[in-house]
């Protein structure tokens, strides 16, 4: 992010010496003694943020570099040579993206730490062909108005229904796979242990962290929600596997 300020600040740097010099020395419309002559309010903008830069990125850039990292140090690079690339870029509004990718027990996975402010988020995704469209959310109160929208699943088990709301497109398969001893305790794990906020199926495995920061995440926890969530991805393609491999009870002379 200094680079962009720095480069604002000797862009106007230039355009204010030009003027001056087109004004007051080509065309002497002008009596400046100096091309900055009644800038002091715009230096001392420009001077602020200067320093909010300065504090973003000695404060921000290198706390999602190690959480990121944490992911990647699990990754397999694409080359399956050396280690996955974690690459960092700022925008113009002070949000700073780090991210990485490669491959996690063969799955396509990518990580993303988005900060913009207070707000910020991590995102994972990872490849997974679920047979079904399938939303866990941290239930709060958020979580239970979206319910509305969309009739939420009851699952039937106390200790899940407490920490979570799921919807999907198919009640009875969802209910037997969130509930089976295979998936019940990954999914209370990475709402209640890991800070995952959303869960949710379709071409790929995806898993939010809302409100994520960075310094505060336990670095430990980045190989426990890989685990989780290629555990999840293989039990949910597993189910796909044995709902085409079930016999069809339609009569075939129907």
């Amino acid at each position: 992010m200094i680079r962009y300020v720095l480069f604002v600040g000797v862009a106007f740097a230039a355009a204010f010496t030009f003027i001056w010099l087109l004004f007051t020395v080509a065309l002497q419309l002008g009596n400046d003694p100096t091309p900055f002559t009644r800038t002091g309010p715009a230096f001392k903008f420009w001077l602020v943020c200067l320093l909010i830069a300065i504090v973003v990125d000695a404060v921000m850039r290198p706390a999602a570099r190690a959480a990121v990292s944490a992911f990647a140090a699990s990754l397999t690079p694409e080359a399956c040579e050396g280690t996955c690339e974690v690459r960092q870029s700022s925008r113009l509004d002070a949000g700073i993206r780090t991210s990485t990718s490669g491959y996690f027990q063969g799955r396509r996975t990518t990580v993303l730490v988005d900060q913009t402010g207070r707000f910020s988020f991590l995102n994972l995704e990872m490849d997974c062909r679920a047979p079904w469209l399938l939303e866990i959310r941290k239930r709060n109160l958020a979580s239970r108005a979206l319910g509305f929208v969309g009739l939420p699943i009851r699952t039937g088990d106390k200790a899940l229904d407490a920490v979570v709301v799921v919807q999907g497109d198919d009640e009875a398969a969802i209910r037997q796979w969130t509930c089976s001893s295979e998936v019940k305790p990954r999914i209370l794990s990475l709402f209640e242990v890991c800070g995952i906020t959303f869960l949710a199926t379709g071409t790929v495995l995806r898993a939010q962290y809302a409100r994520f920061r960075p310094r505060l995440f336990a670095l430990a926890h980045a190989t426990l929600i890989l685990n989780h969530l290629g555990y999840l991805a293989a039990y949910a393609e597993a189910a796909s596997a044995q709902r085409l491999s079930r016999p069809s009870t339609a009569d075939p002379e129907a």
